[in-house]
C-alpha cells in the first residue's frame, strides 16, 4: 500500500521495465500494488524490488538526510556525496569501506524483500521501509558519514592543487626542462640529464613558498618544481597511481609527461653515448 499514487505509479513503472506487469486500485484514499504473478515470478519480483530499493529508493532517503539532518541546500554537493555513497556499495571505494567494513546490502535487502512477498496480506511499503530496512538504513547512515568527510576532504584537495597551479602560472620559470626520478631519495636532473646538487635546488627554492602558502607544500617535491617552474617535467616513477603523482598531474596537467623508472637510465645512457 501507498498513500502517495506518484510512489505507486513510480514503483509500477519500475517493475513493468522489467517485466512485470501488474495493476494498481485506490481503496480509502490507499493505492494498492497487487502482485499477480507472484508463484511464478517470485525471483523476478525479488530481483527487482532490490534493484528498486537500490536505484531509486536508497538514493532519495540519502538526499533527505542530507537536505534535513545536514543542511546541503546545493543540490550538486548532495549529488556528489550520493555517488560516493554509491560508489562504496559497488565496491569502488575500498579505501572508504575499509574503515567501517563492507555493508552486505544484497543479503540484507534480500532477506527484507522475501519476508515482504511471503506475507499474506497488505503491507505499508513506507512502514516496510522504516521498520524492516531499519538495520539496512542504519548501515546505508554509517557509509554517508565518510561519504560526507571523503567529499569535505576531496573539496579541500581541489581548492588545494588550485591554488598551487595560480602560483605555477605566476611564477617566471627558472628552469625550462626537469627530469624527475620518483623514487627513493627523489633526483632532480637538469635539460641536459645532469643531476642536480642539493644546493643548486634549495638556490632556486622559493622561501615564501614554505613560510607564508596558505597551504602545505611537500618540500621534498611539489616546493621545487614549483620554485622552478618548468616548461616541461618528465616524471619517471615504478608507481604511477601513488597519490604524489596524481597530485603533480593535477598541478603541472600538460607541462608534464610520464615513464617507467627505466626508461630514464635508457635515455641518460643513451644521451651519454650521444654526447
Amino acid at each position: 500500500m501507498f498513500k502517495s499514487i506518484k510512489e505507486a505509479i513510480r514503483l509500477k513503472s519500475f517493475l513493468a521495465t522489467n517485466g512485470l506487469q501488474d495493476s494498481f486500485q485506490e481503496k480509502r484514499g490507499r493505492f494498492i500494488y497487487s502482485f499477480q504473478s507472484i508463484d511464478t515470478n517470485k525471483d523476478q519480483y525479488v530481483s527487482a524490488l532490490i534493484q528498486y530499493i537500490q536505484t531509486v529508493k536508497r538514493n532519495e532517503w540519502l538526499d533527505q538526510v542530507l537536505q534535513k539532518k545536514y543542511k546541503y541546500e546545493s543540490e550538486n554537493e548532495r549529488h556528489d556525496m550520493i555517488e560516493i555513497v554509491s560508489e562504496m556499495f559497488e565496491g569502488k571505494r575500498k579505501e572508504l569501506t575499509a574503515l567501517i567494513g563492507v555493508v552486505k546490502e544484497e543479503a540484507l535487502l534480500r532477506a527484507a524483500v522475501v519476508d515482504l512477498l511471503d506475507f499474506k496480506g497488505a503491507v505499508a511499503f513506507d512502514s516496510f521501509l522504516r521498520f524492516r530496512l531499519r538495520e539496512y538504513f542504519k548501515q546505508v547512515t554509517a557509509y554517508l558519514g565518510i561519504a560526507i568527510d571523503e567529499y569535505k576532504m576531496e573539496q579541500d584537495y581541489q581548492v588545494f592543487v588550485q591554488t598551487l597551479r595560480d602560483y605555477l602560472h605566476g611564477r617566471h620559470t627558472r628552469q625550462s626542462i626537469i627530469h624527475l626520478i620518483l623514487d627513493r631519495p627523489e633526483t632532480f636532473y637538469d635539460q641536459h640529464l645532469k643531476k642536480m646538487k642539493q644546493e643548486e635546488i634549495q638556490g632556486l627554492l622559493d622561501p615564501r613558498l614554505l613560510s607564508n602558502h596558505p597551504v602545505y607544500v611537500d618540500s621534498a617535491v611539489i616546493a621545487p618544481l614549483l620554485s622552478m617552474a618548468p616548461n616541461k617535467v618528465f616524471l619517471y616513477t615504478k608507481d604511477e597511481d601513488q597519490p604524489l603523482v596524481r597530485t603533480l598531474k593535477n598541478i603541472f596537467e600538460e607541462r608534464m609527461t610520464i615513464f617507467s623508472t627505466n626508461y630514464f637510465y635508457d635515455l641518460s645512457e643513451a644521451y651519454t653515448e650521444h654526447s
